[in-house]
């Protein structure tokens, strides 16, 4: 099978799935393309040792890259994020023209205007595509704060359901997308419920010595370090992680890492200053997705917030499962699939978001805990893990769909 990848995001951008998906594909005998944008997320800046150009094509770990423009940008400004997301959709059919033709598509979805992208490619190249939606737009950049009802919101719901009648296939990670997009006409039958997986196997929850290396780096020695990893968005609403540290005890050895970059970040920095808790909430760099494992294990426990929104139906945040293979206990501040995710994994405590008191006490809660039932909660996710969601158990079940699918359309 041929199959060609289309994301805006891919390596070394934190977001693994589409590389993930390539690799698995190439490593089963496929033959596979990656059409992709420029690296620059999550600060918008270009990554360095890439230069901006309107094509470049490379192989990587043996697969054929096309990187086509696109303006990096990833702040707060509605326009700034238009123009992102709509260079990368008109410049990403030039780099089909000179990837090789495919039986299938995979689509990797956020942003929206990469489906027109995918469209425009399918009528191109005559290859039909699956659509894996990641976050259910508009309604994602409505709850979020990044847009407000209005023209532009209204134009993005036609270009959702313009690109869901010809997608030959959709993806979603919840029941509650699914019901979503149901309600808007998709057919039931179009629509499965597929979930993200993580690589157990990267995560070595036994290494001690790297643990206590990393702690020391870090200042850690002696804290009960409670670790947020990834995106510092608006919708994360890390205000509250920042103003839970003002309600914990004087006494307390609580130190809160926030590790990533992102959109939020500076005003958050700034919060912690006004607030004086700087000994309390500590800011860390981006590092690449390879050493996240060893942070995840250097830690006592691993914090999800999302502010309080419909959203939540909708997404299980990717930090979830890298969690769970961590072997650490899970404080899921957030509503939904994710939070049903931690309680029936038995992987640890599921509180409401945007309640600075009630993060404190419950990070409180965990530190004073006997150690082998805080240990308990993180065996617990990872066995769920390995159960259900391993790497080659799902993507088999990727793979066995674009197949489907290439079959259905004559192509495979």
């Amino acid at each position: 099978m041929r199959v060609t990848i289309l994301s805006q995001y891919f390596d070394p951008e934190p977001i693994p799935k589409a590389g993930d998906i390539a690799r698995a594909l190439r490593d089963h005998g496929h033959e596979v393309t990656v059409i992709t944008g420029f690296p620059n997320y999550p600060s918008g800046r270009l990554y360095d040792s890439f230069k901006l150009r309107l094509l470049q094509r490379y192989e990587q770990d043996g697969i054929p890259i096309i990187r086509t423009f696109e303006l990096p940008y990833h702040g707060k400004s509605v326009i700034g994020r238009i123009v992102n997301y709509c260079s990368f959709a008109l410049s990403a059919p030039l780099g089909a023209l000179i990837g090789a033709r495919s039986d299938v598509m995979y689509v990797w979805h956020p942003p929206l205007t990469v489906g027109l992208a995918a469209w425009l490619i399918s009528v191109i190249r005559g290859m039909p595509f699956v659509y894996d939606v990641q976050d259910v737009w508009p309604e994602s950049a409505v709850l979020s704060g990044l847009m407000k009802e209005g023209f532009l919101v209204r134009g993005m719901s036609m270009i959702e359901r313009f690109v869901y009648r010809r997608a030959a296939h959709i993806l979603v990670v919840t029941e509650g997308a699914r019901q979503n997009l149901m309600a808007k006409g998709v057919p039931a039958d179009k629509v499965t419920v597929m979930p993200n997986w993580v690589d157990e196997s990267l995560f070595d929850t036994s290494a001690e010595e790297r643990r206590e290396a990393v702690r020391s780096r870090l200042g850690w020695q002696g804290r009960f370090v409670v670790l947020f990893a990834g995106n510092l968005g608006l919708v994360q609403g890390l205000d509250s992680v920042v103003l839970a540290a003002t309600h914990l005890p004087s006494s307390s050895k609580v130190l809160i890492a926030l590790v990533g970059d992102g959109s939020d970040r500076e005003r958050l920095v700034g919060l912690a200053r006004e607030q004086h808790v700087e000994d309390r909430v500590q800011f860390v760099d981006r590092q690449p997705m390879s050493r996240m494992p060893e942070f995840m294990a250097a830690s006592d426990a691993l914090l999800v917030h999302l502010r309080r929104s419909e959203l939540s139906r909708f997404i299980i945040p990717s930090k979830t499962l890298a969690y769970l293979a961590a072997g650490r206990p899970i404080i899921m501040a957030m509503e939904g699939a994710a939070a049903d995710l931690v309680s029936e994994a038995g992987a640890g405590i599921v509180i409401p978001p945007d309640d600075p008191v009630h993060l404190a006490r419950t990070i409180e809660s965990l530190a004073a805990m006997r150690q082998n039932a805080v240990e308990q909660f993180g065996k617990n996710g990872r066995s769920y893990l390995q159960a259900n969601l391993a790497k080659e158990r799902v993507i088999a079940r990727y793979e066995e769909l674009l197949s489907r699918v290439a079959r259905k359309n004559g192509r495979a």
